[in-house]
Protein backbone atom coordinates (compact mmCIF):
# COMPACT_ATOMS: atom_id res chain seq x y z
CA UNK A 1 0.00 0.00 0.00
CA UNK A 2 2.74 2.46 1.00
CA UNK A 3 4.80 1.53 -2.06
CA UNK A 4 1.80 2.13 -4.32
CA UNK A 5 1.16 5.52 -2.72
CA UNK A 6 4.78 6.50 -3.34
CA UNK A 7 4.47 5.46 -6.97
CA UNK A 8 1.32 7.56 -7.31
CA UNK A 9 3.00 10.48 -5.59
CA UNK A 10 5.93 10.52 -8.00
CA UNK A 11 3.54 10.08 -10.92
CA UNK A 12 1.76 13.24 -9.79
CA UNK A 13 5.09 15.07 -9.78
CA UNK A 14 5.77 13.89 -13.34
CA UNK A 15 2.29 14.97 -14.40
CA UNK A 16 2.77 18.34 -12.70
CA UNK A 17 5.91 18.97 -14.73
CA UNK A 18 4.36 17.83 -18.03
CA UNK A 19 1.21 19.82 -17.26
CA UNK A 20 3.09 23.07 -16.86
CA UNK A 21 2.49 23.25 -13.10
CA UNK A 22 6.12 23.08 -12.05
CA UNK A 23 8.62 25.91 -11.75
CA UNK A 24 10.75 26.90 -14.73
CA UNK A 25 14.47 27.61 -14.90
CA UNK A 26 15.74 30.37 -17.17
CA UNK A 27 18.23 28.96 -19.70
CA UNK A 28 19.12 32.15 -21.57
CA UNK A 29 21.02 35.23 -20.39
CA UNK A 30 19.13 38.47 -19.77
CA UNK A 31 15.84 37.06 -21.05
CA UNK A 32 13.06 39.61 -21.40
CA UNK A 33 10.18 39.59 -18.93
CA UNK A 34 7.25 41.16 -20.76
CA UNK A 35 3.84 42.62 -19.95
CA UNK A 36 2.02 40.28 -22.38
CA UNK A 37 2.74 37.12 -24.43
CA UNK A 38 4.01 39.00 -27.47
CA UNK A 39 7.26 40.38 -28.81
CA UNK A 40 5.43 43.67 -29.30
CA UNK A 41 4.69 44.02 -25.58
CA UNK A 42 6.75 46.10 -23.17
CA UNK A 43 9.93 44.68 -21.61
CA UNK A 44 9.50 45.12 -17.85
CA UNK A 45 12.78 43.57 -16.70
CA UNK A 46 15.22 40.78 -17.57
CA UNK A 47 15.82 37.37 -15.99
CA UNK A 48 19.28 35.85 -15.68
CA UNK A 49 20.39 32.36 -16.64
CA UNK A 50 19.72 29.82 -13.87
CA UNK A 51 16.98 31.88 -12.24
CA UNK A 52 13.95 29.87 -11.09
CA UNK A 53 10.48 31.32 -11.66
CA UNK A 54 7.04 30.11 -10.59
CA UNK A 55 4.83 29.22 -13.54
CA UNK A 56 1.24 30.50 -13.52
CA UNK A 57 0.01 29.70 -17.03
CA UNK A 58 1.17 29.25 -20.61
CA UNK A 59 -0.08 29.96 -24.11
CA UNK A 60 1.55 29.10 -27.42
CA UNK A 61 5.28 29.70 -26.90
CA UNK A 62 4.93 31.95 -23.85
CA UNK A 63 4.87 31.23 -20.12
CA UNK A 64 3.22 33.42 -17.49
CA UNK A 65 5.39 33.48 -14.37
CA UNK A 66 5.03 35.16 -11.02
CA UNK A 67 6.87 38.48 -11.05
CA UNK A 68 10.24 38.09 -9.26
CA UNK A 69 10.99 40.12 -6.14
CA UNK A 70 13.22 42.57 -8.02
CA UNK A 71 10.42 43.59 -10.40
CA UNK A 72 8.95 47.08 -10.00
CA UNK A 73 5.35 47.07 -8.76
CA UNK A 74 3.36 50.23 -8.09
CA UNK A 75 0.00 51.18 -6.58
CA UNK A 76 -1.78 54.52 -6.27
CA UNK A 77 -0.87 56.00 -2.88
CA UNK A 78 -4.41 57.29 -2.23
CA UNK A 79 -5.64 53.68 -1.95
CA UNK A 80 -3.06 52.53 0.61
CA UNK A 81 -3.17 53.11 4.37
CA UNK A 82 -0.21 51.84 6.41
CA UNK A 83 0.54 49.37 3.66
CA UNK A 84 -3.04 48.02 3.62
CA UNK A 85 -5.24 48.09 0.50
CA UNK A 86 -8.41 50.12 1.22
CA UNK A 87 -10.64 49.77 -1.92
CA UNK A 88 -12.45 46.55 -2.78
CA UNK A 89 -10.02 45.90 -5.65
CA UNK A 90 -6.80 47.65 -6.64
CA UNK A 91 -4.58 47.39 -9.72
CA UNK A 92 -0.89 46.70 -9.16
CA UNK A 93 1.03 48.17 -12.09
CA UNK A 94 4.53 47.86 -13.51
CA UNK A 95 5.18 51.59 -13.21
CA UNK A 96 4.00 54.78 -11.42
CA UNK A 97 1.34 55.70 -13.95
CA UNK A 98 -2.03 54.36 -15.11
CA UNK A 99 -0.55 53.76 -18.57
CA UNK A 100 1.66 50.95 -17.23
CA UNK A 101 0.66 47.29 -17.47
CA UNK A 102 -1.37 45.67 -14.69
CA UNK A 103 0.61 42.90 -12.97
CA UNK A 104 -2.25 41.70 -10.75
CA UNK A 105 -5.31 42.89 -8.83
CA UNK A 106 -5.32 42.81 -5.03
CA UNK A 107 -8.33 42.93 -2.72
CA UNK A 108 -9.24 45.08 0.26
CA UNK A 109 -7.21 44.24 3.34
CA UNK A 110 -4.18 42.92 1.44
CA UNK A 111 -0.92 43.86 3.16
CA UNK A 112 1.71 45.20 0.76
CA UNK A 113 5.40 45.68 1.50
CA UNK A 114 6.16 49.34 0.78
CA UNK A 115 9.57 49.99 -0.81
CA UNK A 116 9.54 53.56 -2.09
CA UNK A 117 7.33 56.47 -3.15
CA UNK A 118 7.17 58.63 -6.28
CA UNK A 119 4.67 61.50 -6.43
CA UNK A 120 1.23 59.91 -5.93
CA UNK A 121 2.45 56.33 -6.34
CA UNK A 122 3.94 53.79 -3.95
CA UNK A 123 6.45 51.15 -4.98
CA UNK A 124 5.81 47.75 -3.37
CA UNK A 125 7.22 44.25 -3.52
CA UNK A 126 5.23 42.37 -6.21
CA UNK A 127 2.37 40.61 -4.38
CA UNK A 128 1.56 36.94 -4.93
CA UNK A 129 -0.02 36.37 -8.33
CA UNK A 130 1.75 39.27 -10.07
CA UNK A 131 2.16 38.07 -13.65
CA UNK A 132 4.81 38.68 -16.30
CA UNK A 133 5.59 36.71 -19.46
CA UNK A 134 8.72 34.94 -20.68
CA UNK A 135 9.41 33.08 -23.91
CA UNK A 136 9.34 29.30 -23.35
CA UNK A 137 12.27 29.08 -25.77
CA UNK A 138 14.57 30.25 -22.97
CA UNK A 139 13.22 28.12 -20.13
CA UNK A 140 13.04 24.51 -18.96
CA UNK A 141 10.53 22.89 -16.59
CA UNK A 142 11.84 21.61 -13.28
CA UNK A 143 10.25 19.67 -10.42
CA UNK A 144 8.42 21.67 -7.74
CA UNK A 145 10.17 22.57 -4.52
CA UNK A 146 9.89 19.92 -1.79
CA UNK A 147 7.49 22.11 0.19
CA UNK A 148 5.20 22.51 -2.82
CA UNK A 149 4.82 18.81 -3.63
CA UNK A 150 1.94 18.28 -1.20
CA UNK A 151 -0.47 20.14 -3.45
CA UNK A 152 0.14 17.62 -6.24
CA UNK A 153 -0.11 14.51 -4.08
CA UNK A 154 -3.41 12.58 -4.15
CA UNK A 155 -5.50 12.70 -1.01
CA UNK A 156 -6.36 9.58 0.97
CA UNK A 157 -9.95 9.78 -0.31
CA UNK A 158 -8.76 9.89 -3.90
CA UNK A 159 -6.39 6.98 -3.29
CA UNK A 160 -9.23 4.89 -1.89
CA UNK A 161 -11.26 5.47 -5.06
CA UNK A 162 -8.51 4.45 -7.45
CA UNK A 163 -6.54 1.93 -5.37
CA UNK A 164 -6.55 -1.43 -7.14
CA UNK A 165 -9.17 -0.33 -9.70
CA UNK A 166 -7.41 1.22 -12.68
CA UNK A 167 -3.77 0.94 -13.81
CA UNK A 168 -1.33 3.80 -14.04
CA UNK A 169 -1.28 5.12 -17.61
CA UNK A 170 1.89 5.83 -19.53
CA UNK A 171 1.90 9.44 -20.69
CA UNK A 172 4.12 8.88 -23.70
CA UNK A 173 2.75 10.98 -26.55
CA UNK A 174 1.33 9.37 -29.69
CA UNK A 175 3.41 11.02 -32.42
CA UNK A 176 0.97 9.94 -35.13
CA UNK A 177 -1.78 12.19 -33.76
CA UNK A 178 -1.99 15.95 -33.77
CA UNK A 179 -1.19 17.41 -30.36
CA UNK A 180 -2.00 20.67 -28.60
CA UNK A 181 -5.45 21.42 -30.08
CA UNK A 182 -7.81 23.59 -28.06
CA UNK A 183 -11.13 21.95 -27.13
CA UNK A 184 -13.91 22.04 -24.52
CA UNK A 185 -15.81 19.16 -22.88
CA UNK A 186 -19.00 19.20 -20.81
CA UNK A 187 -19.98 16.43 -18.43
CA UNK A 188 -19.68 15.03 -14.90
CA UNK A 189 -16.18 14.98 -13.46
CA UNK A 190 -15.09 11.69 -11.86
CA UNK A 191 -11.79 10.08 -10.74
CA UNK A 192 -10.02 7.92 -13.32
CA UNK A 193 -6.56 6.38 -13.48
CA UNK A 194 -4.03 7.43 -10.82
CA UNK A 195 -3.30 11.13 -11.24
CA UNK A 196 -6.13 11.59 -13.74
CA UNK A 197 -9.81 12.48 -13.80
CA UNK A 198 -12.42 11.93 -16.51
CA UNK A 199 -15.43 13.74 -17.92
CA UNK A 200 -18.53 11.53 -18.27
CA UNK A 201 -21.37 12.34 -20.67
CA UNK A 202 -25.09 12.08 -19.82
CA UNK A 203 -25.22 8.57 -21.28
CA UNK A 204 -22.25 7.42 -19.19
CA UNK A 205 -19.59 7.62 -21.92
CA UNK A 206 -16.10 8.72 -20.94
CA UNK A 207 -15.33 11.74 -23.16
CA UNK A 208 -11.77 12.50 -22.10
CA UNK A 209 -9.23 12.21 -19.32
CA UNK A 210 -8.21 15.33 -17.42
CA UNK A 211 -4.84 16.07 -15.85
CA UNK A 212 -4.36 19.19 -13.81
CA UNK A 213 -4.10 20.37 -10.22
CA UNK A 214 -5.23 17.49 -8.06
CA UNK A 215 -6.48 19.71 -5.21
CA UNK A 216 -8.56 21.82 -7.58
CA UNK A 217 -10.14 18.94 -9.50
CA UNK A 218 -10.92 16.82 -6.45
CA UNK A 219 -13.27 19.54 -5.17
CA UNK A 220 -15.26 19.28 -8.41
CA UNK A 221 -15.76 15.50 -8.44
CA UNK A 222 -19.41 14.54 -9.17
CA UNK A 223 -20.17 18.05 -10.45
CA UNK A 224 -21.15 18.88 -14.02
CA UNK A 225 -18.37 21.02 -15.46
CA UNK A 226 -17.29 22.61 -18.68
CA UNK A 227 -13.53 22.42 -19.06
CA UNK A 228 -11.73 24.30 -21.80
CA UNK A 229 -8.10 23.52 -22.53
CA UNK A 230 -5.54 21.79 -24.70
CA UNK A 231 -5.82 18.12 -25.65
CA UNK A 232 -3.03 15.60 -26.08
CA UNK A 233 -3.03 11.97 -27.18
CA UNK A 234 -0.90 9.27 -25.55
CA UNK A 235 -0.16 5.73 -26.67
CA UNK A 236 -1.79 4.03 -23.68
CA UNK A 237 -5.39 5.18 -24.31
CA UNK A 238 -7.64 6.28 -27.16
CA UNK A 239 -9.17 9.02 -25.01
CA UNK A 240 -7.77 12.53 -25.37
CA UNK A 241 -6.07 13.95 -22.28
CA UNK A 242 -7.24 17.46 -21.49
CA UNK A 243 -4.97 20.05 -19.86
CA UNK A 244 -7.39 22.60 -18.32
CA UNK A 245 -7.14 26.31 -19.00
CA UNK A 246 -10.64 27.30 -17.84
CA UNK A 247 -13.16 25.43 -15.67
CA UNK A 248 -16.83 26.38 -15.39
CA UNK A 249 -18.98 24.57 -12.82
CA UNK A 250 -22.69 24.14 -13.60
CA UNK A 251 -24.56 21.17 -12.18
CA UNK A 252 -27.49 21.87 -14.49
CA UNK A 253 -25.62 22.48 -17.75
CA UNK A 254 -27.15 20.80 -20.78
CA UNK A 255 -25.22 22.39 -23.61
Amino acid sequence: MIKRKLILFYLIIIIAVSNGLANVRVTGDRVSLRSAPSLDSAVLNRAMSGEILKELDRTNNWIAVEAPHYMDAWVAASYISNGIVTPEKLNVRSGPNRNYAVLTIVERGTKLKVMDRFNDWIKVTPPKGSCVWISSKYTESIAPEIGEMDRYAPSSASLEKIEGVLPTLSLKLDKEKKQGLEKAFIGRLEPANPGLFQIISENGESLCLVKGRNDQLEELVSHVVKIEGIIYFVQSTTLPILQPKKIIVNDFAKD
